[in-house]
């Protein structure tokens, strides 16, 4: 924006997805310095922008638009004694269009590409992955809140209601509420275990600028009702993510790692005027699990799911004192 308007000072911006304001942007640029602020008073910016108080206003429609995500899904277990890892590779285009504000529809299909696993496990079969409704109900200074309805990642089928209210600029209070039945296919054939799973977990989630840290804690029941919690501290460099967790519940430890790596998606074609638009992720995420097998496995204990298909610690992560420090942090040459 600022090439675009090189004798613009001052800047005021809304991002958001799904046409729903997230966070307000505000950015001075004054003797080639940048200084940043991000809030969640959305209203007022909106109101800036839409009766005309800026000088310039740039608005971006994704509205009607049909994206076309190719993730790949990489699939590690490690606890057969018969080999040393069961490997499973998959190719999970996903298919994803806003209709209204706020308002996603999304259908992703897992292809295997490569695995060892036997041709009788649904491990190695077409899956139908995520297809669901979603909508953003308001994200305004305090509150934000969606719900989600369809199959989810992975083998849950449902709804998915999530709250969360912006307790200050670097900490975040939420609850995150489901009602699911356990479904998934097998040699093209649907199987359900005819259980209502009610999951209900409090959040608060806390990011410390001056470290890029951010420390997440859970506790309630997961998505099969286990009652427990689980903590987890990840480590941000610029786009880059890395993180480790820990999850007690029923008597039973875990604990493993995860990660985000970016894939150069802000540096593709938008594809500007085009309906359908290809593109790879934004990112690259995989969590490991220490613990894959005994009583914590066979009763899906611990267990998250994603009822949208990119979601991490990185996207979907609207926390204002996060995106400040980091586009401060770009502006200042300090990440790519």
């Amino acid at each position: 924006m600022a090439q675009s308007f090189p004798n613009a000072r001052h800047y005021s911006l809304l991002l958001g997805e799904y046409g729903q304001p997230q966070i307000a942007i505000e950015a001075a640029h004054e003797a080639n310095h940048w200084q940043v602020r991000a809030h969640y008073d959305t209203h007022t910016i909106w109101q800036q922008l839409t009766e005309g108080a800026a000088q310039t206003t740039l608005k971006a429609n994704h509205q009607r638009k049909i994206d076309i995500t190719l993730y790949p899904i990489v699939s590690i277990d490690n606890h057969i004694l018969n080999k040393l890892a069961r490997v499973g590779i998959y190719l999970a285009p996903s298919f994803e269009t806003t209709l209204w504000r706020g308002n996603r529809l999304i259908f992703q299909p897992i292809l295997p590409v490569f695995t060892n696993i036997p041709n009788n496990n649904p491990e190695s079969q077409f899956q139908w992955g995520v297809v669901g409704i979603r909508q953003d109900w308001f994200a305004n200074r305090r509150w934000r809140a969606s719900s989600t309805a369809g199959l989810f990642l992975y083998d849950l089928a449902g709804l998915h209601q999530e709250v969360n209210y912006h307790l200050t600029s670097t900490l975040d209070l939420g609850l995150r509420l489901s009602a699911t039945t356990r479904v998934r296919r097998n040699s093209g054939r649907w199987e359900r275990d005819r259980k209502l799973h009610i999951g209900a977990m409090a959040i608060a989630d806390y990011y410390e600028p001056r470290t890029a840290l951010q420390v997440k804690l859970s506790a309630g029941s997961f998505a099969y009702g286990d009652l427990g919690g689980r903590v987890d501290v990840i480590r941000h460099f610029g786009e880059y993510a890395i993180g480790a967790y820990a999850i007690f519940t029923d008597g039973e430890r875990n604990a493993g790692f995860n990660f985000a790596i970016p894939l150069g998606a802000k540096r593709q074609n938008n594809w500007l005027g085009q309906t359908v638009r290809l593109r790879l992720p934004q990112y690259f995420s995989w969590e490991y699990s220490m613990l894959n097998y005994y009583r914590y496995a066979f009763e899906h204990m611990g267990v998250t799911y994603k009822e949208i298909p990119d979601k991490s610690f990185t996207t979907h992560y609207w926390q204002a004192a996060y995106i400040e420090h980091y586009l401060q942090r770009f502006l200042d040459n300090k990440i790519n």
